[in-house]
């Protein structure tokens, strides 16, 4: 079932069960008002006849019998309540008047004794006496009074015309649900359309998305949907929005990969083509001099080396889980200097120059070590032989600067992209990911790179970080 039909049910349900409540309370109320109703027209009746009873006996003089148990003439008011003794029948009731066991009545119907009692003569005077009864198969409310001199007046109505009324409420009521239910459930489906639209269309987007590979270049009447959307202030733009930078990221997130698949092909060319060639040299000449043979292998072998470390690179900026296994902890950044610079003391005899201040950086630290040590390879790589490395650390800003040619003013912003080379250095081994990857660990950190020309005349290439404690 769809989210629509769903709340288009919903809203059918609510409706009902609301005219549910009311037609209740409405039908409860009804039925107490009719109920008292009758009951005040036959304490009303049964009033008016005992007082008339006693007005008649007294006309009589006490002593004397009338006609029955309800006197014997018309009262002289014109209003009369007997004709002949007789009770004259009202407003659909039958009134029985019975007294020392003789009855006058109104009908043909004998009206029973009240409930509880044996025999007429046991009512109590005084006391009103009101119970439902049936006659003849019908229901009838009942009302009994016992008056002076031995005599009980009871009055009874047909319960007939309240329960027509009842039965004509619940099915007007039946009617008045159902109607409103359909209709609540046609209102809750056009608001559920309305509302559901925008989901709607970020699921044609995103089956689009499935459809296209994951690009949105393709997609430009769906990004408008989306942007749209996303201009909303309510939980459908907030969705929108999310789902419209994803796919903004996922969108970069595929171009990144294709770039770096496209230049890590470029940049494989060279070291495979030299490797290919070196082979097919020492496959052609078996008796090469022992020198030359050494060169060809030291070549091969610096040419693994430069792949291997390519490689290692590539996976590095390809799985790109440094947001995700950051732990952040305070860092000694001229510690984490030292031991760098110990490394590659043992690894070369190029001197590096350290000054240095304690700074204390919220880091982790395998990932600025590496950030550091490729800075570090980077101005080895560009320093004529025996030169010297500078090292300056203070409050969090690290600078490595090397005695090469430095880098030219329009290529400083763009030595930290991936696989960039100038037309100068494109003849020298590196993969082209060194500073990239720098770029990368330190954003992670939210600090800045920059590249600026040394003191000496070479490149000063470094970064900055956010201080936790400084001395």
């Amino acid at each position: 079932m769809s989210l629509r039909s769903r709340l288009a049910l919903l809203f059918g349900l609510v409706a009902l069960a609301t005219s549910a409540m009311v037609g209740a309370f409405t039908y409860r109320t009804t039925t107490r008002e009719l109920s008292n109703t009758i009951d005040r027209f036959l304490e009303t009746r049964v009033m008016d006849y005992a007082q008339d009873v006693r007005a008649q006996d007294d006309d009589l003089g006490g002593g004397q019998q009338g006609q029955g148990p309800g006197g014997g003439r018309p009262r002289p008011d014109g209003q009369a309540r007997f004709f002949d003794g007789r009770p004259v029948a009202d407003d659909d009731a039958i009134i029985q008047i019975t007294r020392e066991e003789v009855s006058v009545r109104s009908s043909t119907i004998e009206l029973p004794i009240p409930a509880g009692f044996d025999s007429i003569d046991e009512v109590p005077p005084g006391g009103l006496l009101v119970e439902d009864i049936d006659l003849d198969g019908e229901s009838y409310r009942m009302a009994s009074r016992a008056i002076g001199g031995g005599a009980v007046v009871q009055v009874a109505r047909s319960t007939s015309e309240a329960e027509a009324v009842r039965s004509a409420l619940v099915g007007r009521f039946a009617v008045i649900a159902s109607f409103v239910a359909l209709l609540a459930a046609g209102l809750g489906w056009l608001i559920a359309s309305r509302a559901t639209a925008p989901l709607r269309r970020l699921t044609s987007l995103a089956s689009a998305v499935g459809a296209s590979g994951g690009g949105s270049a393709d997609l430009p009447a769906e990004l408008g949907v989306a942007a749209a959307d996303a201009a909303r202030d309510d939980e459908i733009g907030q969705l929108a929005a999310g789902f419209r930078s994803m796919l903004e990221r996922l969108d970069a997130s595929r171009q990144q990969q294709h770039r770096l698949i496209h230049d890590a092909g470029h940049e494989l060319r060279t070291p495979l083509t030299s490797l290919r060639i070196n082979v097919e040299m020492l496959e052609r000449a078996g008796d090469l001099p022992v020198d030359q043979r050494n060169e060809i292998l030291g070549a091969i072998r610096s040419e693994l080396v430069e792949l291997g470390d390519l490689f290692d690179e590539m996976i590095d900026l390809a799985t790109d889980q440094r947001d995700v296994d950051f732990r952040p902890v305070p860092v000694d950044l001229d510690a984490v200097v030292a031991s760098v610079v110990a490394r590659w003391e043992r690894r070369s005899d190029r001197p590096i120059r350290v000054e240095s201040q304690r700074s204390v950086v919220d880091g982790d630290p395998v990932m600025l070590e590496r950030a550091i040590n490729n800075l570090v390879s980077n101005a080895d790589k560009f320093s004529p032989p025996g030169a010297p490395i500078d090292i300056v650390v203070r409050e969090g800003v690290l600078s490595v600067r090397d005695a090469g040619p430095g880098i030219p003013v329009a290529e400083r912003s763009l030595v930290f992209g991936r696989f960039h080379r100038s037309e100068t250095t494109r003849s020298m081994p590196g993969s082209g990911l060194g500073l990239s990857i720098v770029a990368q660990i330190v954003e992670v950190h939210g600090g800045q790179v920059w590249a600026s020309e040394a003191p000496t005349g070479g490149a000063d290439v470094g970064f900055t970080l956010p201080v936790l404690h400084a001395d």
